[in-house]
This record gives C-alpha cells, sequence and structure tokens, in this order.
C-alpha cells in the first residue's frame, strides 16, 4: 500500500471506474493507452463491478469494440450457420492479468455454434488419424469456452484443424482459407505462456500440433515447426515414457496418451525426412493399449501407420541426413525393402478392417518409404539397370508408378486429401521420383516408353489438384513435365528425322538390306567359280567331243540360268516382304511416338 495518498482527479475515465484505480484524467489516460483500451468520459455512473480486473478489462474491451463488424463467412455458399450467435451474444473471457493485450488484437466472433456444427467432420475426417480428443470432450470443451480462455483458445484451434483437412477440392475456397487463418492466429494470440505455474495437459500438447498441422498446409515451415516442438515439450512433461507414471493412471487415459505421444512421433518423422531436421523424440517399447473406448478399425489403422513409421529409425535417419555414423549398403537397403514388403495375404488381412481412408494413407505412405529407401541406394550408386532385385534396380520407380496408379484408382480423393498436406508432400516425393526415372533412364523400346508416360501423366494429373501443394512444388514438377515434351516432338513424316531416336529411323544404309545384298553376291561369285572349274583346255576336246560337250555345256548353262533367275526372283521377293515388314515397323514407332508427343503435349496444368 502506498504511503501517501495520490493526488485525485476530478473525473476518471470508465476503464479506470471499473477496474478501481487511479486515472489520470488525460484525453487517454495512462491506464487505457498501458491495456490497449478505449478511452471514454461517460456522464452516468456506473455501477461498479465485482470480479477480477482481467474480467472486467476483457468486458469492458467487448463492450467498447465496434459492434457493427460482422463475421466473414465460415462455410461454403448455401451451407447454414446453424448455432451462429450474434457478435452482442460473444460471451467475454478470462485474461490472464500477466497478458498485455495488443490494441490491434480483435475476438473473432465466433460462437459455441459454430464450433458444434464442425464436430461431425472432426469425427469422420480428423479423429481416425489423429485419435486423441474424442467427440465428448470436444462437446464439453465448446459448452464451455465463454468462461474458460485456455479452453477457448484450444476449440478455435480444434476449429481451424479441423476446416484445413476437411474442407478440400471445391469447398476449400477463398473464404475457407481466411476463416482457418483467422481461428488459427487467434488460437496463436490467446495461447497462455508457461509461466511459473504451468502444468502441461492432453489439450495443450494437441492444441499445438493443430496449430503445427494448419501451418504445414500453409508452407509455413518454420513456423510448424516451432509449434510441433511445444507439443513434443508438453508431451514430454506429461511423462508418458515413464512406466511408473502410467501406472497411476485408468487404462482408456494410458491408451490415449500412448497414442498422443506416437502421433507427435509420426509428425516429427515425417518433418525430419521432409526438412531434413533432427528428430529428438524416442519411439516407445510398445504399442498404445487396446482402447475399448475407440472404434477397433481406428485403433487398428492408427497401429498400421506407427508401423511403418517405426522404420525411419536412427539409423535410417542418420543414413537420410548423412550424419556421422550413417552408412548405406545394399544390404541394409535390401533389409529395410524386406520390411516394407507385404504379401497379397498380409495385405488382405491388414485392410479387412480398415475404412477407405485409412487405407489410402497406408499404401501411400508405404509406397513413399519404399521412394526413401530407393533414393538412399540412388545416392550411393547402388542401383543397377541389370539388378535382379527391384529395390536396386533403376527402373523401381516406374514399376512402383504403375502400381500406386492402380491403387489411386481405386481410392477417392476425399479419402486422400483429408490426411492434409502430409499426404500431398508423399505423392510429390514419389511422382518427382517418377520423372527423373523417365528423364534420365532410356527405356527399351517406344512401346515401354508410352507405358510409362501414360502412368506418369495419370499421377502428375492427380498431385497437381491438391490445393495444398505449394508453388514451389508444383514448378518443380511442371518443370520436368516441360523437358520430357521437349524430348518428344510429333514427327509428321517417317522418312529420317533429326527428332526421332535412332531405333524410329530408318537408315538410308539399312544392315537388312546390306546382309541381303551380301548373300546375293556370294551366290553369283559361287556360279562363276564352279563354271571356271569345270571348263575343259580346247587342245583337249576333239572336234566330236567338242560338239558334244559344247551341246551339253549349252544345256547346263541353260539350267544354271534358269536356276539362277528363280533363286534371285525368289531373293528379290523375300527383300520385298523384309521391306514391307520394316515399312510397317517404322509407321507402327512412328505412332506409337507421336502418341507419346500427343500426350504429353496435351498435358498442360497452370500454376496456381
Amino acid at each position: 500500500m502506498e504511503s501517501s495518498t495520490p493526488k485525485r482527479v476530478s473525473k476518471a475515465c470508465d476503464a479506470c471506474k471499473l477496474r478501481k484505480v487511479k486515472c489520470n484524467g488525460q484525453e487517454r489516460c495512462q491506464q487505457c493507452s498501458h491495456l490497449g483500451l478505449r478511452c471514454v468520459y461517460s456522464a452516468t455512473n456506473k455501477t461498479r463491478s465485482q470480479g477480477k480486473r482481467g474480467r472486467i478489462i476483457s468486458e469492458y474491451k467487448s463492450k467498447t469494440t465496434n459492434l457493427s463488424l460482422t463475421s466473414p463467412p465460415i462455410l461454403p455458399a448455401g451451407t447454414p450457420l446453424n448455432g451462429l450467435p450474434s457478435p452482442h451474444a460473444i460471451l467475454p473471457f478470462t485474461l490472464d492479468r500477466n497478458v498485455v493485450s495488443s490494441p490491434t488484437e480483435s475476438e473473432p466472433q465466433y460462437g459455441p455454434g459454430f464450433f458444434l456444427d464442425l464436430l461431425p467432420a472432426y469425427v469422420e475426417g480428423v479423429y481416425p488419424v489423429q485419435p486423441v480428443i474424442p467427440e465428448k470432450e470436444l462437446h464439453d470443451y465448446i459448452q464451455v469456452m465463454h468462461v474458460d480462455a485456455e479452453v477457448r483458445s484450444f476449440v478455435f484451434a480444434f476449429g481451424a484443424c479441423t476446416l484445413n483437412l476437411t474442407r478440400q477440392g471445391a469447398e476449400r475456397t477463398e473464404e475457407i482459407r481466411h476463416t482457418i487463418e483467422t481461428l488459427m492466429n487467434y488460437s496463436i494470440q490467446t495461447m497462455k505462456p508457461p509461466y511459473k505455474s504451468f502444468h502441461s495437459s492432453v489439450m495443450r500438447a494437441m492444441q499445438t500440433m493443430f496449430i503445427h498441422n494448419c501451418l504445414m498446409s500453409m508452407s509455413a515451415s518454420d513456423a510448424a515447426f516451432y509449434y510441433m516442438r511445444d507439443s513434443i515439450s508438453a508431451i514430454q512433461l506429461l511423462r508418458i515414457d515413464n512406466a511408473e507414471v502410467m501406472s497411476h493412471l485408468p487404462p482408456a487415459e494410458r491408451s490415449r496418451r500412448q497414442r498422443l505421444y506416437w502421433q507427435a512421433f509420426i509428425h516429427e518423422r515425417f518433418v525430419a525426412i521432409l526438412d531434413y531436421r533432427d528428430a529428438i523424440l524416442p519411439p516407445l517399447e510398445t504399442l498404445p493399449e487396446d482402447d475399448s473406448t475407440i472404434p477397433i478399425q481406428i485403433h487398428e489403422g492408427f497401429n498400421q501407420i506407427i508401423k511403418l513409421f517405426r522404420l525411419l529409425d536412427g539409423d535410417f535417419l542418420k543414413n537420410w541426413l548423412g550424419s556421422q555414423g550413417g552408412r548405406v549398403t545394399s544390404t541394409w537397403i535390401e533389409a529395410k525393402s524386406r520390411e516394407l514388403e507385404l504379401s497379397s495375404e498380409d495385405t488382405a488381412l491388414q485392410f479387412s478392417q480398415l475404412t477407405t481412408m485409412q487405407r489410402a494413407d497406408l499404401a501411400i505412405t508405404r509406397e513413399w518409404l519404399r521412394t526413401l529407401v530407393w533414393r538412399l541406394a540412388m545416392s550411393q550408386t547402388l542401383l543397377s539397370s541389370r539388378s535382379s532385385k527391384q529395390c536396386l534396380s533403376l527402373l523401381f520407380p516406374v514399376r512402383l508408378s504403375q502400381n500406386l496408379r492402380s491403387q489411386i484408382y481405386n481410392m477417392s480423393r476425399h479419402d486422400i486429401e483429408v490426411h492434409g498436406s502430409s499426404i500431398t508432400q508423399k505423392l510429390f516425393e514419389i511422382t518427382d521420383t517418377i520423372a527423373d526415372v523417365l528423364l534420365h533412364v532410356p527405356a527399351t523400346t517406344l512401346a515401354e516408353i508410352a507405358l510409362r508416360i501414360d502412368d506418369f501423366l495419370f499421377i502428375l494429373d492427380f498431385v497437381l489438384k491438391f490445393p495444398t501443394l505449394d508453388n514451389t512444388r508444383r514448378g518443380i514438377l511442371l518443370e520436368k513435365l516441360e523437358r520430357l515434351q521437349s524430348m518428344f516432338p510429333e514427327v509428321c513424316s517417317s522418312a529420317s528425322s533429326p527428332n526421332m531416336p535412332f531405333d524410329a529411323q530408318s537408315p538410308s544404309t539399312d544392315p537388312w538390306y546390306q546382309v541381303a545384298h551380301s548373300k546375293i553376291a556370294a551366290n553369283y561369285g559361287g556360279s562363276a567359280e564352279g563354271e571356271g572349274e569345270s571348263a575343259l583346255p580346247p587342245s583337249l576336246v576333239s572336234p566330236v567331243e567338242g560338239l558334244s560337250i559344247v551341246s551339253s555345256s549349252f544345256d547346263q548353262e541353260g539350267q544354271q540360268q534358269s536356276s539362277s533367275s528363280q533363286q534371285q526372283q525368289q531373293q528379290q521377293q523375300a527383300l520385298q516382304r523384309q521391306q514391307e515388314e520394316e515399312q510397317m515397323l517404322k509407321d507402327e514407332r512412328q505412332a506409337t511416338w507421336n502418341h507419346i508427343s500427343r500426350r504429353l503435349s496435351m498435358a498442360t496444368f497452370a500454376v496456381s
């Protein structure tokens, strides 16, 4: 308490009256300037409210904010905003007295009704891949968000993440993107800092994980990494890896926290590969315990994803990051590839209880991991076009593209896009690798090239339509498409063309033509030599004998000429047939070449 009574002013502003603090009576008093409040001197006296100063400040802000502003549209046109109250109905919430609000900070006018309407989308598209906060718990949070600042901040993060993962394709309008960012920013601005009394919670860990998810979709990798590490810090404070601490929890809560830990593990390992960052969270010794409170397919699907990401162990990350101690050998490549292989029976068993959304995540993640292993082998020059092992073959990505195309064909776009930016990045890595093989590894025949191009264009078209694909990666894929297009210009004539490869042209010196003519020449030469050997000297021929010999000679010569003429005719016919067959092959190769050229030229994609 102050020893002397301060000098009082004749009139205090409304905010200082409510808070019962000294007002210096200036046009904008010192207290209001410090707290970012509107400084108003009302003529009427107001009853002093009781309660914490933080709540009073919040109430005053709520009353003096320009309430004529309306909230921006938050759902696609034609979607009713059931339960969304008017701006005047928004209730204030308690701010921590140690937090000084920014004068420019404004509270988005999204009430409980808006967030309740998002629960079905969350249950369908978010909870199966992030099974930590169940629907009932979220419902309870929303009901008290107007009286608890920390809960309110979390609920806004939940809303941003739900919209981010479930509004894809035509639904992901500019209005939706703006709403996602508005909700996320408000959650960040109102998140309680970790003061000395801070206690970690599952809610806090999931709040920053939701924010991380949104920032990844916005290609804000540094900020996304920050909030992922914030979530990991909250998880480590919960001591989930300590068996003794966890033993005191109910089984359902213990399993839930284990799922939270594994979710952070998966996100961090993915970011470690994507952005070449170190990972600090080690895997738990076991998978999450069985939990009867969640659907069996969600539990099983989440466990399958964990098993895949456990393959990104310490050795894998060392090899990928090029850290000291990393060593890639053909034996290591083969071992990792075997871990990723599944028999048809295993695949059927694994997918039997899963939703199509979970199957899409598993299938694409597995192909992505196989691509990573192949790229590690390529970086150490362990690949060969003659290798009998797929994982060490230069052509492995081509075979992978065929498999991936058949899988994508049987999936809906929604089942894939619901996984957000992570699935987009995986598909980008696969598509980029396939493009590199098409550009640098020649095929045996044009027909094989045509098949490769068709598979690549199918996957490329699918990936480029993802709204979460950033312009940098989009530009990389389009640049490689242009290089492929330049390799296959259309040809108009089957004559020798500089635009066609050697095996698609007809050189003027056809080797088959040379072989055929050399055989004809050899036959002619053989006849002349035979005639020379059978001739007798004229001095040894009697006149009578000479006549008979001459007659016989004429007969033989006539027969030989007739036989030679027949042989020559047969050879000419064979040569003509050969030339016709060669022309057919040339026409067929040209048609295949032009098919490739037209397929590539028609593949035009605009940069968004």
